[in-house]
C-alpha cells in the first residue's frame, strides 16, 4: 500500500529541485551542465535529466555546452507585467522623463529585501548587472528602495540586509537607514543616494502613489553624480510618478500630458541638465 508521504512528497521534492536549478540563472546569461549541478547542489545526472525536460518545455535554452532561460520564460514573466496596472500606465510618462532630461528612468519594486528593475528607459550607466531591466539591488543600497521603505512603518520592514556598500557614502547599519529614510520623509517621499549605489552615480526616487496606498513601486532618474541637479531631478520625479499614479488608478488627471513640462521639468545642455521653461 503506497503511503501519503511517498505519492505527495515526491512531486513537491521535484518542484523544489527545479526551483533550485532555475534560480541558478539569476543575473547569469549563460552556466555549463557542471557549473548549474554546482550551484544548485543538485547531482549531476539529477540536473542533466531536469534541464532535458525544461529544454523540450522551452523554459531553457542549449546552445552547446551553454545552457540559458529560455523563451517561454519571457512569455510568462510578460504575462505577469502586463498585469500590473502600475507599469503599464508609467511607459509613456518613463519615456517623456527619459527625453526631457537624458537621464536612465527606472521603475523599481520591493521584493523582499530587494528592488526589482521592472523596466528601464535609457542607456547608463553602461555597466554593473545591478542596473539592468529584471535585475536586483538590496533596498537599504538604493534610492528607489528607501523611497519605498521610507513609506512603511519599520514593523512592516522585510527582513534587511546590510551587506557592505559600494562606496563609502553608502548605508552601512539599521542608525544610517533610520537617519536617511527621516530625510527622505523630510522632503516628502523623494530619496537621494549620491555616490552610494556606486562612484559616480546619483538617483533620485520617488514612490508611485501616496502614503497609506500601500506602495510597492517607485520611480527613479540615474545619471552622472555631476550632472543631476538633485532638488529638480526630485521634483521631476514625482510629479511623474504621481501622473502614474493618476493614470493608473484611473483617477481624473492632473492636467499634464506625458513629455509636459509639470510632469518633467528637465532638459540636458551640454551634460548637466537644466530647468525647462519650454
Amino acid at each position: 500500500m503506497t503511503t501519503a508521504p511517498t505519492s505527495q512528497g515526491t512531486p513537491v521534492a521535484m518542484i523544489d529541485r527545479v526551483a533550485s536549478l532555475l534560480q541558478v540563472f539569476d543575473g547569469r546569461p549563460g552556466l555549463t551542465l557542471a557549473e548549474i549541478s554546482r550551484q544548485a547542489d543538485l547531482p549531476r545526472s539529477s540536473t542533466h535529466r531536469i534541464l532535458q525536460r525544461l529544454v523540450e518545455l522551452g523554459w531553457v535554452e542549449r546552445e552547446g555546452y551553454q545552457y540559458s532561460l529560455g523563451i517561454r520564460m519571457f512569455e510568462l514573466g510578460s504575462q505577469v507585467v502586463r498585469r500590473d496596472r502600475v507599469h503599464q500606465a508609467s511607459l509613456p510618462f518613463m519615456h517623456a522623463l527619459h527625453r526631457s532630461t537624458g537621464l536612465t528612468v527606472h521603475l523599481s519594486t520591493l521584493v523582499a529585501s530587494d528592488v526589482l528593475h521592472l523596466e528601464r528607459i535609457g542607456d547608463w550607466p553602461e555597466k554593473g548587472d545591478s542596473w539592468y531591466l529584471g535585475a536586483r539591488q538590496p533596498a537599504v543600497h538604493s534610492a528607489a528602495g528607501r523611497a519605498l521603505l521610507a513609506q512603511l512603518t519599520e514593523s512592516d520592514w522585510p527582513t534587511l540586509a546590510f551587506a557592505p556598500p559600494a562606496t563609502v557614502y553608502g548605508i552601512r547599519t539599521l542608525r544610517d537607514l533610520r537617519r536617511d529614510l527621516d530625510r527622505v520623509r523630510d522632503r516628502g517621499g523623494i530619496a537621494v543616494d549620491f555616490q552610494g549605489c556606486g562612484a559616480g552615480i546619483t538617483v533620485v526616487a520617488a514612490p508611485v502613489g501616496p502614503a497609506g496606498s500601500n506602495v510597492r513601486t517607485a520611480l527613479s532618474l540615474c545619471g552622472p553624480a555631476d550632472a543631476v541637479p538633485r532638488q529638480e531631478a526630485g521634483e521631476a520625479v514625482r510629479l511623474a510618478a504621481m501622473d502614474i499614479w493618476y493614470a493608473a488608478s484611473g483617477m481624473p488627471s492632473r492636467n499634464r500630458r506625458p513629455g509636459g513640462v509639470a510632469a518633467a521639468p528637465l532638459r540636458r545642455s551640454g551634460r548637466r541638465p537644466v530647468l525647462s521653461h519650454e
